[in-house]
């Protein structure tokens, strides 16, 4: 794994906390690429057949399949090492963090005080979704929602450090991939578009939205999100690095921005941890604050049409294993007629997919994406869809 990029609140392991996080990574390398492709192996020359035997036909859908999966054994072992190594991972990092939550939060506190390039504005009174308040995604402690102590930074910090761990990298050394990505895509299909403002819906630890300032450095870059422990982590991580951007606390669902005022509404990685509502909401309020001409682009999970019911079961894991309740649903959503829904014009909304967030961070990926049952953690294509107003 290579080495993250060190910044002024990213948390520092000991010798001792670094090889248990390594130990971990190489166990859930393993689970990815040995234990989890095995599944494969029992569902084709054992449970397909058994299937066809007692139903007379082909498996109809992903549900059916899971149902059949989920008894046999080797399914159960798989699944469960593959979760467990999950949760050992954020353990990993957790502890590392909260061994020096103290300094971090006063780094941060230092970080943010005194003249900044950038500000940061919370929000007391803010009413949490549900959705991320219920729930701690992709099993991360807490998850975005948790604000342990006063000026806390843990949900920020473990993200930071963890999705790293996760991702090999992959995301790049300052985990702005998915920001270089959508700042490539913006260059690709908008380049007409000189834009002055740019919104991130969904900033989490910021390394995406500062991504997007440096490739659009006149630009005005907003992140917004529900977290206030991200936040205050993402806007003093913003400042360590010398980039400029303004984050809030805003539920995108509905944002304070005036209408018509921003020429890109960017969101990579963030709606398949919403609901269905909220998905058409905060399209809705995409199109209020895009000026005329100005693009909606959404970096997301690839959808489920053209997939087999049985790639559709491998894709599906997240849903029932890894505390990604929306995870099914908005593989199966029809983003185009949302967004025609909310206004954009049909002819103006589109999807694509786009090469990997490795790839446009130039980082090589150390498994084959196809050989991974599971998330490819950026090594695979990026797909998106796009809507112009």
């Amino acid at each position: 794994m290579p080495l993250q990029f060190e910044h002024g609140v990213l948390p520092k392991p000991t010798a001792d906390e670094e090889a248990r996080q390594e130990f971990v990574f190489s166990m859930a390398q393993h689970s990815m690429t040995q234990i989890m492709p095995g599944i494969v192996s029992v569902y084709e020359k054992q449970v397909l057949p058994e299937f066809k035997e007692n139903e007379k036909r082909e498996p109809a859908t992903r549900h059916e399949i899971r149902r059949s999966m989920q008894r046999h054994p080797y399914y159960q072992l798989a699944s469960s090492f593959q979760r467990s190594t999950q949760e050992l991972l954020w353990d990993s990092v957790d502890e590392s963090v909260q061994r020096q939550l103290s300094d971090l939060i006063t780094k941060a506190e230092q970080l943010s005080g005194g003249e900044t390039l950038g500000n940061l504005t919370l929000d007391p009174e803010f009413e949490m979704p549900r959705y991320i308040r219920d729930n701690d995604h992709h099993v991360m402690p807490g998850g975005y929602a948790a604000d342990l102590r006063t000026g806390d930074i843990t949900a920020g910090a473990l993200y930071d450090r963890g999705a790293y761990i996760f991702t090999d990298g992959l995301f790049g050394e300052k985990m702005d991939g998915v920001g270089k990505s959508a700042a490539q895509f913006i260059r690709k299909y908008y380049p007409d578009i000189a834009p002055q403002k740019i919104i991130d819906f969904g900033s989490g630890m910021g390394g995406p939205t500062c991504a997007l300032k440096e490739a659009f450095p006149e630009a005005e870059v907003c992140g917004i999100d529900v977290s206030a422990a991200e936040l205050r982590y993402s806007h003093a991580r913003a400042e360590s690095l010398g980039v400029a951007v303004h984050f809030s606390q805003q539920n995108a669902e509905r944002t304070n921005f005036e209408d018509g005022s921003v020429d890109v509404v960017v969101s990579v990685t963030t709606f398949h941890e919403t609901s269905r509502a909220a998905v058409e909401n905060i399209i809705r309020d995409a199109y209020r604050i895009l000026k005329s001409g100005g693009a909606l682009v959404v970096g997301e999970q690839p959808p489920f049409e053209g997939k087999s019911p049985f790639e559709q079961f491998l894709a599906d894991w997240d849903t029932l294993n890894n505390n990604e309740p929306f995870w099914s649903t908005i593989h199966e959503m029809d983003m185009v007629a949302i967004c025609s829904k909310a206004g954009f014009k049909p002819e103006g909304v589109f999807t694509s997919m786009e090469q990997s967030v490795a790839s446009t961070n130039a980082v090589e990926a150390n498994a084959d994406p196809d050989d991974i049952v599971g998330s490819d953690r950026g090594g695979g294509d990026f797909w998106y869809f796009s809507a112009r107003k």
